[in-house]
């Protein structure tokens, strides 16, 4: 068994390297902050930390082995020794750092390490941190803990100070797709998926392949209808969104992706001789050298830019309403509808 598949942590070569190095050389630290973006391998990463952590092979280049008895009981959430606390009601809450203290006092079962894997510790009370704190003060005998945080920013500094922090960052948008396809069964939906997703598993699987791959109908159904559209058309079109801000949104982002890859047709021809590895939307081939034909680069370049702004000032709470009339009237001057 190949390292990768020891570890199952895939797009984070840093925080492998570091687990790695932490277990051959023995010099293993009592408390680690694993910090990045929800849904980029923090909970993986922690697991199979955990399992090396207990693994019983005897090299310790061999662990985590996979096949030992502590392995599989570790990987199938029985290990005695390691224990997983999540938070209740979305909460983090003083007593169970308390039980988590009580039982890390006891000694190990069945080796010499307990590990506590702390998912969301930044959901974490501030009375939770404080007796957290304490017990990262005077870690008990060979005890581990492995604290999750998607977001540092509520942590306490103190709480920070007694980990070794390991970040983790967006996934490699390949690495995100193959992800989405293998575990997931996202099929032709998996380089959409990943690119909406921006490196995060948990963002790009909001929505099922099947309702990924509507959308993508929906959202060049609306650009289509734009492109080139008499300015009189436009209003009736942009009313019907006014109300439909999140999904109006959500159709701008995939069409960030297919306006992307007909860049790429423009300026790369000889992408279309592998549109696997560049495009997104490699499934639509066809449509998207329609739209590149229709379309000059300086047109999709305007349209690209004319959704980038109506994101941008969306974010700064400006009314929907004249959002939505500019842009749709925007895009409708950027070309026209390319042949079916």
């Amino acid at each position: 068994m190949s390292q990768t598949e020891r570890w199952q942590v895939r797009g984070q070569p840093a925080a492998v390297n570091m687990m790695q190095g932490a277990v051959r050389s023995g010099r293993v630290a009592h408390a680690y902050l694993f910090a990045g973006p929800r849904g980029v391998g923090k909970a993986t990463a922690a697991r199979a930390f955990a399992r090396a952590l207990v693994c019983e092979a005897e090299s310790p280049e061999e662990r985590p082995c996979g096949r030992c008895p502590a392995c599989v009981d570790a990987a199938a959430g029985r290990h005695v020794d390691v224990h997983v606390v999540a938070p209740e009601e979305d909460k983090l809450l003083i007593e169970q750092v308390r039980r988590m203290h009580q039982l890390a006092l006891l000694r190990a079962v069945r080796g010499r390490r307990k590990v506590f894997i702390v998912e969301a510790i930044d959901t974490a009370t501030p009375e939770a941190q404080n007796a957290l704190l304490k017990v990262l003060e005077e870690p008990p005998g060979e005890t581990v803990f492995i604290l999750i945080a998607h977001n540092e920013t509520p942590l306490l500094p103190t709480v920070v100070s007694r980990c070794v922090t390991v970040r983790f960052g967006r996934l490699p948008r390949e690495v995100a797709a193959a992800i989405l396809r293998e575990r997931f069964g996202y099929g032709d939906a998996a380089e959409l998926g990943a690119a909406l997703g921006d490196g995060s598993i948990a963002q790009a699987t909001r929505l099922s392949p099947v309702e990924l791959l509507q959308r993508r109908d929906e959202a060049l159904a609306l650009l289509g209808g734009l492109l080139g559209a008499a300015p009189a058309a436009v209003p009736k079109q942009a009313e019907a969104w006014h109300k439909r801000r999140d999904e109006l949104a959500e159709l701008l982002e995939i069409l960030q992706t297919w306006l992307r890859d007909v860049l790429l047709c423009q300026h790369r021809p000889d992408v279309l001789d592998n549109p696997g590895a560049w495009l997104v939307h490699f499934d639509r081939v066809e449509d998207l050298k329609s739209y590149a034909r229709a379309m000059g680069p300086d047109q999709v370049m305007t349209a690209l830019e004319h959704i980038l702004a109506f994101h941008r000032r969306l974010s700064e709470n400006v009314g929907v309403r004249p959002l939505v009339d500019v842009l749709f009237l925007d895009l409708a001057a950027c070309g026209r509808r390319p042949a079916a």
